[in-house]
């Protein structure tokens, strides 16, 4: 399946060069090109990129600025920062961006992006039936930020719906992608792919908080070492 991307930079030079390796792979399609932040936020409804190219040093309004827009309002979207100075990356990671590239372009690490937003698309497409009580719910395993245990069955909780669900969460743990979802505790089963920020809730516990979602789930202390070793191995599928 293609992927739609959007370039947002204002280095002219910079900007055609990475949109001639960009439209050189035959799963991309490039359907926009910017050199301000105002003309992409104007055009996003409209083109709605899968994978964002955003140069962090815009003229107007930053790239940090466009982020938290696009993180707001299309939690789905891939970003990739374009950065001359590393420094600036505290906020990319704040803005869970998916990677950043350097200037002048590497190209051996624009390709090992891309590849690896590849293969996590891929997961994220993975079918998965869920039986409730008067249908059966076809979903993307990606759909899914987390799951709740609710007795003998379980609350599934995706950015657009939350549904009571016939299967157990440990029936559903067995069933979901161990390198996308992680048991955080008894009662939760959390895709790490939506997870934007973590806070202390009590002495044995964490507060998980996800992408584009109010609702939130807990995660033991004790795992917490796991917890960040299967965030760092995700972001290196």
């Amino acid at each position: 399946m293609m992927s739609k991307i959007a370039i947002v930079e204002d280095d002219t030079l910079f900007r055609k060069e990475l949109a001639g390796l960009v439209a050189s792979l035959d799963w991309m399609e490039i359907v926009g090109v910017f050199d301000r932040g105002e003309d992409f936020l104007a055009q996003i409804e409209r083109i709605q990129p899968d994978i964002l190219f955003l140069d962090i040093g815009l003229p107007g309004i930053s790239g940090i600025q466009v982020a938290d827009y696009v993180r707001c309002n299309f939690p789905y979207m891939e970003i990739v920062f374009i950065t001359a100075d590393e420094n600036f990356m505290q906020d990319g990671f704040r803005l869970y961006a998916t990677d950043y590239i350097t200037k002048p372009l590497d190209t051996e690490r624009l390709h090992k992006t891309l590849n690896r937003i590849k293969n996590k698309s891929s997961k994220l497409d993975t079918r998965i039936e869920l039986k409730c009580s008067d249908s059966v719910r076809i979903l993307n395993q990606g759909d899914i930020c987390f799951v709740e245990a609710h007795r003998k069955n379980s609350i599934v909780y995706t950015h657009n719906s939350i549904f009571d669900c016939l299967q157990s969460i440990s029936y559903l743990e067995a069933q979901l992608d161990k390198t996308m979802f992680l048991r955080t505790n008894r009662s939760f089963l959390v895709n790490l792919i939506w997870v934007e920020s973590i806070k202390s809730f009590s002495r044995t516990t964490y507060q998980i908080h996800f992408k584009g979602l109010k609702a939130c789930a807990y995660l033991q202390k004790k795992q917490y070492n796991e917890f960040r070793l299967r965030i760092k191995n995700l972001n290196r599928i």
